[in-house]
């Protein structure tokens, strides 16, 4: 199965059935997004007779085999494929667009006729699943889903205006807590994922995992991790009520769209004070102070009235022991993501800023945990060596002296490593660090080809 394909064949696919919601199946944006569809399935079955896609437990299969990486970046997207009924699809070559056209309209919830074929068949196969869904790996992706789905429950209450809980925040959480302490290196690599779709829910996830971990290297009793990871989940909350016209915009923002940014802290801060209950409260000071730095030059300007902290700003409220760890966390995933504004910095550029900016913007001594924490490669770090080989960092070494773990994934001549195998190396062997994107490799899709640790 090439991941690439796949996720190819799942984007078009909601490419085209958002068209066909917003502007109806007969609009030129939807017949375009259904032909490359049609295109992208018959690439995907390749010299195949035909191909059974199905969808089971938040997990997206191709002839039986787990596509884990797209069934966490689509999970949204699988979420509608199952509420419209549809378990299993079978392609078969050459996929005929209007086919693909009507298996659209399904998802949209433009028809209840399913296509019957003879490209295109639905639910008229039991899906085959082979083994390893069990895994540690896997048990991590699908605490990965479940936090997404914690965080569009919140952000759902916020938007009606319903009573909140955050109930299943903190289940998740604890979850983290125990699958990222039984497998941290595969927690920390698992935090390469993105999704451009859902920003602020993914880089939400994320900045708790790093949070999480960071936390543990600093020695929190487990029940100030579960309320330091319930704030760094929920940090983000209040862009719910920031329009996506402007999370989204791709210049610089005028005035009245950067106060609309800045607001988004006290309203986050404000609807986690609502549904917390007590011992929660400090959630909500995380998501209240992450973006006020720690000179206190950042957002909101947090007054501290008998002037007891001056970093050179006029005097301002010290932040909190948990706000400060989580902006270190924050940012490195934020620089990390590529954004509508902006391409996404490897890993090693955001540690290069968190260290320019520490005992300004950053609390020094946390940036240095991370650091340390993280490596001088962190997890998902491409290195080509003088042998030819692409390496991705996989673990950081537990020897401060030593490099770190990695994988071999494209030998010499460029071409896929279809079993990452362990590559001993040393510094001398390091030609350069190659971006992610330069290689159509994601990092956490080699993730669930790791032996378990």
């Amino acid at each position: 199965m090439s991941e690439m394909m796949t996720g190819a064949l799942i984007r078009s696919l909601r490419r085209a059935s958002g068209y066909v919601r917003l502007y109806g199946a007969d609009h030129p944006l939807c017949a375009e997004a259904v032909a490359e569809a049609s295109r992208s399935a018959t690439d995907l079955i390749g010299a195949r007779a035909g191909l059974l896609i199905g969808v089971a437990d938040d997990t997206l299969f191709v002839d039986g085999e787990a596509a884990g990486l797209i069934s966490l970046q689509f999970n949204s997207f699988l979420r509608e494929v199952v509420a419209a009924g549809i378990e299993t699809v079978i392609l078969t070559p050459p996929v005929d667009p209007d086919e693909i056209g009507l298996l659209c309209r399904l998802i949209a919830g433009d028809t209840e006729s399913p296509p019957e074929g003879p490209s295109v068949v639905v639910n008229q196969a039991v899906l085959a699943r082979e083994s390893g869904e069990s895994s540690p790996a896997a048990r991590l992706r699908r605490t990965y889903t479940r936090s997404l789905d914690a965080l569009r429950s919140f952000s759902t209450s916020m938007q009606d205006g319903t009573a909140a809980s955050l109930d299943d925040t903190a289940s998740v959480v604890k979850e983290l807590l125990e699958r990222s302490l039984a497998n941290p290196a595969a927690a920390l690599l698992l935090t390469t994922v993105k999704s451009h779709h859902e920003y602020t829910f993914y880089h939400s996830v994320n900045t708790s995992i790093l949070s999480l971990g960071l936390a543990r290297l600093a020695g929190l009793p487990e029940r100030e991790q579960v309320v330091l990871g319930i704030g760094s989940m929920l940090h983000d909350i209040g862009k719910v009520g920031v329009s996506r016209a402007v999370l989204q915009h791709p210049g610089r923002l005028d005035p009245d769209q950067w106060s609309e940014v800045r607001r988004h802290p006290q309203m986050g801060a404000e609807a986690i004070l609502a549904a917390a209950a007590p011992g929660e409260e400090l959630a909500a000071v995380v998501a209240f102070e992450h973006h006020a730095r720690f000179d206190g030059s950042g957002y909101p300007r947090l007054v501290y009235h008998d002037g007891a902290h001056d970093h050179g700003h006029g005097h301002r409220h010290p932040l909190h022991f948990f706000s400060r760890l989580v902006a270190v966390a924050d940012t490195y995933d934020a620089i990390t993501t590529r954004r509508s504004y902006r391409r996404a910095e490897p890993p090693s550029r955001a540690l290069q800023v968190l260290v320019a900016e520490a005992g300004t913007a950053y609390d020094p001594d946390f940036v240095m945990a991370f650091a340390s924490m993280m490596g001088v490669y962190p997890p998902g770090s491409f290195l080509r060596l003088d042998s030819g080989l692409i390496v991705m960092v996989t673990a950081p070494s537990e020897d401060p002296t030593a490099l770190p773990e990695a994988v071999a994934v494209r030998d010499a001549d460029g071409n896929p490593i279809s079993a990452p195998e362990p590559v001993p190396y040393e510094s001398g062997d390091i030609v350069e660090q190659v971006a992610a994107s330069a290689l159509d490799i994601q990092p956490a899709q080699i993730l669930e080809q790791l032996p378990a640790r």
